[in-house]
């Protein structure tokens, strides 16, 4: 395994990046097997979403993306559908590969990360590696466009159970950066009650204290490896999207806090049915457990976990799911294995430095 130390480092001599990058346009790709490369259009949600259930079977058999996330991608801010996707279409009309780059400012760097695939039916044919090339290609043009005078990397992810999960990221010159674990707690060994922090009071996350709990996931998360500002945008797609969960999800605050806040952290969760079938188990997935810094070590973390899992067990789910940072310094793991989580599977990020 390799790793490499990829933290944000700044430095006051780099140039911005539309000097420092030189990018001609990506060319659009070649392929016998491919009778049409394009742009994605919205109209191409059902099958886009298709295509990727199809890797999604072979590539991480127990969850499934839905048709809302995939929306979501397509019509995201971070990214111009006409220029910044493509599409391989066979002479069916069938769609056998999706390619995404959005773009992620920052204050200490800018990402691009690249997702999409290729559907298994039409693997090992050279169409992942021509669509990778422009998908590069493309974002190096992308951050050639900018003007920050920071670092700047290119990020993929690839599941480490995926069949041949490391040849496209190899061949396109990224290297392993960080390492992500999924964990699960089974609730059949039930959850001792939350124990919160004197001072501390966890409530719902309410209208009120919406913005005051984006601004404070933001900040827990600021410095974290890899992290990239959100907008309001990309919050709402989450706390307001299909599957979240409010009876399942919840604020921590000071107990002499207003409706509107200040917030110390959050843990916030969605339940999507769908993914029962593919577990073998219902669950509630834990999408976002953050505490702000001058918070952490006070046990709020602790708190929200252990409410989390009360209330999904009282709701008669079977499991908390969760992804978290290996090597995260917050110590996330070893809060999550104290709880009870066990590792299932582990996904690896791939960088390419620019």
């Amino acid at each position: 395994m390799t790793t490499m130390n990829t933290g944000p480092t700044p430095s006051p001599a780099l140039l911005p990046l539309r000097e420092r990058i030189a990018a001609p346009a990506a060319p659009v790709p070649a392929h016998p097997d491919v009778a049409v490369w394009r742009a994605a259009r919205l109209e191409d949600a059902a099958a886009v979403t298709a295509a990727i259930k199809a890797m999604d079977a072979v590539d991480h058999p127990d969850w499934s993306t839905p048709q809302e996330d995939v929306v979501d991608e397509l019509t995201s801010a971070r990214l111009d559908l006409a220029t910044d996707s493509l599409v391989a279409v066979d002479a069916q009309g069938a769609v056998l590969a999706v390619g995404l780059v959005p773009l992620h400012p920052g204050t200490d760097r800018v990402q691009v990360r690249l997702s999409g695939g290729v559907i298994p039916a039409a693997r090992r044919r050279g169409i992942g590696t021509a669509l990778g090339r422009w998908q590069v290609a493309r974002a190096l043009e992308r951050l050639a466009q900018r003007e920050e005078a920071v670092p700047a990397w290119i990020r993929l992810t690839t599941e480490e159970r995926t069949p041949g999960w490391r040849a496209l990221p190899t061949t396109l010159g990224f290297q392993i950066a960080r390492w992500f674990t999924s964990m699960d707690r089974d609730l059949a060994d039930p959850p001792p009650p939350a124990r919160v922090p004197e001072g501390v009071r966890l409530v719902p996350l309410t209208p009120q204290n919406d913005a005051a709990t984006m601004a404070a996931v933001v900040a827990a998360f600021q410095d974290h490896w890899g992290s990239a500002p959100i907008d309001a945008a990309e919050w709402h797609q989450t706390v307001r999207g299909e599957f979240f969960r409010d009876d399942l999800t919840f604020v921590a605050v000071p107990a002499d806090a207003g409706p509107a806040g200040p917030v110390l952290g959050a843990a916030i969760t969605i339940v999507t049915p769908e993914d029962f079938p593919l577990q073998g188990y219902t669950s509630s997935y834990l999408a976002t457990l953050g505490v702000t810094r001058q918070a952490r070590g006070k046990g709020v973390a602790s708190a929200l976990l252990a409410a989390v899992l009360g209330a999904t067990a009282e709701a008669g789910l079977e499991r908390v799911v969760l992804d978290v940072d290996t090597d995260s310094p917050t110590g996330a793991l070893g809060l999550y294995e104290r709880a009870g989580f066990v590792a299932s599977s582990r996904s690896a990020t791939w960088v390419l430095e620019v």
